[in-house]
């Protein structure tokens, strides 16, 4: 009996949500905005209170484009190939480089280090080549 009473107390908070944020919630919207006409608006989602373990998320559009280029290529099994062709690499390298890219990691020290060590192997082939 104890266990069902302190149940109840955890899910229940009659004094912090009201009827309207109950369904603004249940709507899909912001239930702490206080704006009752902007239905979609991102203005009051910048008004809520911010959580433990959450961030404003602005992206720019390049951004977005780069996530969306990685998601069709990751999606797309004959794009993930003709890219892996392309730039001669493996197709488990390009799916790597695209996982890291829809993820929003910069990619461009790997890229450095990498022409670092090209570039390195060119002089070795140069010498061997005489």
């Amino acid at each position: 009996m104890a266990s069902s009473s302190t149940q109840k107390s955890q899910y229940h908070h009659p004094r912090n949500w009201t009827p309207e944020m109950r369904d603004r919630q249940a709507r899909g919207k912001n239930p702490y905005s206080k704006a009752e006409g902007s239905e979609d608006s991102d203005v009051s989602d910048a008004d809520a209170p911010m959580r433990l373990g959450t961030r404003q998320v602005v992206e720019s559009h390049s951004e977005r484009e780069r996530k969306g280029e990685a998601m069709y290529v990751l999606d797309n099994p004959e794009a993930l190939m003709a890219h892996a062709q392309a730039s001669g690499d493996s197709i488990t390298g390009q799916r790597l480089r695209f996982m890291r890219q829809l993820c929003g990691f910069d990619d461009k020290r790997d890229e450095a280090a990498s022409s670092g060590r090209s570039s390195k192997s060119r002089r070795v082939s140069d010498r061997g080549g005489r």
